[in-house]
């Protein structure tokens, strides 16, 4: 009989990439970091042949952001500019995300996985905030204010009407998918947080609480909270 599990397993998709000149995967530490302090176990979960398999043994899942863009493919658009794209990596979390829903595992999706998030509901992408929305800030770095919509999942997570962002990123939703609901939107305008009206334990943040401080950990603590609950 298998022993219960005194943490919740949160499966964190790996980045791919060269290290040394071999391809690997990775994940940056900062995912791990806050999973454990949430009280979970974090997961490396890797692009194999048999991913989606591998959902059956997780209790929740952590879509990671990374220095890609999803192809424009997949929401109907070429592209309008040298985009970085690892169509592997999207397939494949967007495949766990899928089984994920279909098993009701709570999921969490941080900047490219919010916006996975979005386009497998049928949402478009900015593919890039400077040409495609010139009166948006520079989101590519620094802080800004998020204004957290009332009645949503993110405002009940962190309890406040605004909160302070990282940026790190030049893509963005643009036209949320079918009952993707948006819970946050910067000064600007440009959208921060996403959830799924049918799937209440779906969120996506487009920005990176896990670099931020312990009040933000929140985010991660309702995941693993939530991945504690019998389904």
């Amino acid at each position: 009989m298998e022993r219960e599990r005194k943490f919740p397993l949160i499966g964190i998709t790996a980045d791919t990439g060269e290290i040394n000149g071999r391809p690997s995967f990775f994940i940056y530490k900062a995912y791990t970091r806050a999973v454990e302090l949430a009280g979970g176990m974090p997961v490396l979960f890797t692009e194999t042949t048999r991913s989606t398999d591998l959902v059956d043994r997780i209790d929740g899942l952590v879509i990671s952001g990374g220095n890609f863009d999803i192809p424009p493919a997949l929401y109907g658009e070429e592209p309008i500019m040298e985009l970085i794209t690892v169509p592997e990596r999207t397939a494949f979390e967007a495949a766990v995300y899928i089984a994920s829903l279909k098993k009701g595992i709570p999921v969490l999706g941080i900047c490219g996985g919010c916006q996975i998030i979005n386009v497998i509901a049928g949402g478009s992408l900015y593919q890039d905030l400077a040409q495609q929305a010139p009166h948006s800030s520079n989101h590519t770095q620094g802080m800004h204010e998020v204004v957290i919509e009332h009645n949503t999942l993110l405002h009940g997570i962190l309890g406040k009407d605004s909160t302070p962002a990282n940026s790190s990123h030049h893509q963005a939703v643009r036209e949320p998918g079918k009952d993707i609901v948006v819970c946050a939107r910067a000064g600007d305008g440009v959208i921060e947080a996403i959830e799924h009206r049918d799937f209440p334990n779906v969120l996506g943040i487009q920005w990176h609480p896990e670099r931020m401080d312990e009040e933000m950990l929140r985010i991660y603590r309702w995941l693993v909270d939530t991945a504690k609950k019998p389904g």
